[in-house]
Order: structure tokens, then C-alpha cells, then sequence
């Protein structure tokens, strides 16, 4: 294992993505953002202009496919939409989505979806204030301190294209990242992110970042195969504390299955249960839950309330140095 201050870290603290470490991944979902997205890539002129009709038609239908293989979003995204030219099944399609797609033009599918994916992850970066946690003045204050520096692991259920678009971020910080993988898979493109600007990578310690992605380990990270591969790669039984920050889906939109009640307990719980499994260290959790829903609060409110949410995260940290 890397280490960068001692033999070992004593504490593991790990982090959610969407929702959790980004709250625009969320509000992109939002029906007027969408909307434009959808029109913006191209997506409306195959008659996908209703936000509704894109989650029924498209994301739901692709989403254990996209979230658990290398594929990709834009790749099961455009093999949806072929699957339902094939079918015939897109009378909503208007004439100018007909006349410009035919079943053949697979090449041309691909460039629409990878233009409203790039549009996704180009409004789904962490959040500025996370910086303070993994490089800024709760980094350099464990710095000054005998302690060990913290290992933090980025765990997320999410499509191929999340690795690389998280290592690009963390870069820009200056923070290096290793992923997580089942097996090892082409690197995905930055999605048009331009990294030459990034911060270089600086010989000084620096937080030691891991990403275990669902679509990079072919599991669900309420699964216990999940934690088995994070395991081998980052031996849990090796911390003394871990501090586990996540929404578990709670900050999803209303009626997306991922963000079910009874489903996000159960994926606590999971989750809760396959730590215990591979360490004997207490798991500390604080519940990243916003009170107010995504889809019908003002998106200044829900920035507010994320930002004061984020605060409390950070104390909770540092209650538990």
C-alpha cells in the first residue's frame, strides 16, 4: 500500500460522490436543467425533450448495465436508443429525428449521448468545499500533528466514465488518486476537461485518495463482492477508525428507484455489514441527508442547505480526529 507518513494510516474515511461529495450531480437532474441538456445534445431532436420520458425510456432501463460493466454512459445510452429504432418503439419521435436517424447510424447515436454526458460531468464537480477536508486546513492541521495522514476512499455506485472524470478533479487540487478495479480497462477520456492548467503534482505528502466505482468492480457497493475488491487492494482490517460520509441515496431525485426509502436503510445497512465484516474497527457514520427535495426546492435554498450540511460533515470530521 502506499503510505506517505508512517508504515500504516490509522483512519479511513470514506466518501460519497453524487449527492454526497457533489450536489450538482443531482440538481443537473432537475427538469429545467435537463431540459436543457436534452436539447442542448441533440437528445430532443430524437424526441427526447420531456426529462420524464429520458429517466423512463432511457436512464432507468440502462442503469444496471451502465453502473455495473466498462461500457459507459454514452455507450448505454446510444444502445438504448438503437434498441428502440430497431423496435420501432419511439412513435414520439419527430420527423426530423427520423429522417436524420437510421438504424445504421450507430456512430451518430454516440456522438449525441457523449455530448449530453460531457454536458453531466461538466456540471458535476466536487464541491469546492470538500478541498478543506482532503488538502486544505484539515490536511495540513493532521500534517502538523504526530499522527498518521488519513486514507480516504471515494466509493460509489456510478458509470465507467466517473473514474476518470473524479481523477481529473482531484489533479486540478493536485491531489493524486488510485481506482479500484476488477480487472483493467482502457482509460477513459477526461471528458474534454483541461487538465494542462492542473496544479503539478507536488513531491510533498499528500492525501492518499482512492476510487472504487460500481461500474469499475461489477458490484454494488451495498454488495459484499465490493468490499472484497476494495479489501485486496486497501486492507481494512489495517484502521483503527472509519468514518464513513454518504446520502445512500437519499438525496436523488423523488421517484428514482435508487433514492427508495426502504432501499437506502437496506443499503445502509448493507453497507454497515460488509465494513464489519472485513475490519474489526468501530464505523462512525454521518448521514449526508438534505431535508429538503432536490426536484422542488429553489436551487439557491438547496445550495444553502448543502453548504450548512457540508459544514456539519466537516465538524463531524474533526469530532473524530
Amino acid at each position: 500500500m502506499e503510505t506517505v507518513k508512517k508504515a500504516e494510516s490509522n483512519r479511513l474515511i470514506i466518501l460519497d460522490f453524487a449527492g454526497t461529495l457533489s450536489i450538482q450531480t443531482v440538481l443537473f437532474g432537475r427538469k429545467d436543467r435537463l431540459a436543457r441538456a436534452l436539447r442542448t445534445s441533440g437528445l430532443a431532436q430524437l424526441g427526447f425533450r420531456d426529462p420524464t420520458m429520458f429517466w423512463e425510456e432511457l436512464v432507468f432501463p440502462t442503469w444496471e448495465e451502465g453502473g455495473l460493466t466498462s461500457k459507459g454512459y454514452a455507450e448505454v445510452l446510444a444502445q438504448r436508443i438503437g434498441e428502440l429504432l430497431s423496435r420501432d418503439s419511439l412513435p414520439f419521435m419527430g420527423r426530423l429525428g427520423k429522417k436524420f436517424v437510421h438504424r445504421s447510424r450507430y456512430p451518430f447515436l454516440i456522438d449525441i449521448t457523449y455530448r449530453f454526458v460531457q454536458l453531466y460531468f461538466q456540471n458535476s464537480r466536487i464541491d469546492p468545499g470538500w478541498k478543506a477536508l482532503l488538502k486544505g486546513p484539515y490536511f495540513k492541521e493532521r500534517m502538523r500533528s504526530d499522527e498518521p495522514l488519513d486514507t480516504f476512499l471515494i466509493a460509489t455506485d456510478h458509470y465507467a466514465e466517473c473514474t476518470a472524470f473524479l481523477r481529473c478533479n482531484l489533479r486540478r487540487w493536485g491531489i493524486r488518486s488510485t481506482p479500484i478495479r476488477r480487472g483493467i480497462y482502457p482509460e477513459q477520456a477526461c471528458l474534454s476537461q483541461n487538465t494542462s492548467d492542473s496544479p503539478s503534482l507536488s513531491p510533498k505528502p499528500t492525501p492518499i485518495v482512492f476510487i472504487a466505482n460500481s461500474a469499475d468492480l461489477g458490484c454494488w457497493k451495498k454488495d459484499p463482492a465490493f468490499w472484497e475488491q476494495v479489501n485486496k487492494k486497501l486492507p481494512l482490517k489495517t484502521f483503527q477508525r472509519i468514518l464513513l460520509i454518504d446520502d445512500f441515496g437519499h438525496n436523488e431525485h423523488r421517484g428514482d428507484p435508487y433514492s427508495d426509502r426502504q432501499r437506502i436503510e437496506q443499503r445502509r445497512d448493507s453497507i454497515l455489514r460488509c465494513l464489519a465484516s472485513f475490519s474489526p474497527a468501530k464505523v462512525e457514520v454521518f448521514p449526508f441527508f438534505l431535508e429538503s427535495p432536490v426536484s422542488e426546492t429553489p436551487p439557491a435554498d438547496i445550495y444553502l442547505e448543502y453548504r450548512r450540511l457540508l459544514d456539519e460533515a466537516l465538524l463531524f470530521f474533526r469530532n473524530h480526529w
